[in-house]
């Protein structure tokens, strides 16, 4: 009885393998087309072509196109989130950190131009039943990223700085933003990594090496 509990455990978790493998392989191939072309070019038969799957197959882990392009996008970004807080995690000095946070954010955006579009593609073209879901992801990932840039400037203020920690918060995230939307935009002459040190220094006042 044991023994045959235990094979079904084994059988199911298995098969729950191997959906979730077909899942992420469904993923990977969904967001490399609309890298490619844009959510309104893409279709769920090109996505299962270069996914090698039915288009049938599809749509027993997506409803629609719509919900895929949400999952593609949803999981990138807090595949984003999670690279900066296991980052930020290994150092402890607010300097560290915030090089750190201005360094990860605007590396990504530089290797990551495609998926820039993809994002602005959202707020400037919106999706019917995907942009509210994925602009309030979007809030939420914002307000932890503000608040992690307060944190680092309360600490900053114990070390003799005086920073209004929630303006520069703000400011920082403005400029980081701007930078990259600019970037996807095609208005920077300039690729956003070699933005790194001034937007560093600018927030020090370049008193520090930084």
């Amino acid at each position: 009885m044991n023994r045959n509990s235990n094979h079904n455990s084994q059988t199911q978790g298995r098969k729950e393998r191997e959906w979730e493998l077909r899942r992420q392989e469904i993923l990977d191939a969904a967001q490399k087309i609309f890298e490619k072309g844009g959510y309104f070019n893409a279709t769920m038969a090109q996505i299962a072509s270069e996914a090698e799957f039915g288009v049938g197959t599809l749509y027993q882990f997506f409803p629609n196109k719509q919900g895929l392009f949400a999952e593609v996008i949803l999981r990138e970004v807090e595949s984003f989130m999670q690279g900066l807080r296991d980052l930020l995690s290994t150092r402890s000095l607010w300097q560290e950190q915030l090089k750190l946070f201005v360094e990860y954010k605007l590396t990504w955006v530089d290797k990551r131009p495609e998926f820039q579009r993809l994002v602005m593609e959202i707020f400037y073209a919106p999706i019917h039943d995907v942009a509210p879901q994925i602009i309030d992801e979007f809030k939420e990932l914002h307000m932890e990223n503000l608040q992690i840039l307060q944190d680092i400037f309360i600490q900053a203020n114990k070390d003799g700085y005086t920073f209004d920690p929630d303006l520069m918060s703000i400011a920082t995230m403005g400029t980081l933003n701007a930078i990259a939307s600019d970037w996807y935009m095609g208005l920077l002459k300039k690729a956003p990594i070699e933005y790194i040190s001034g937007v560093l220094n600018g927030i020090l006042g370049g008193k520090r090496d930084v």
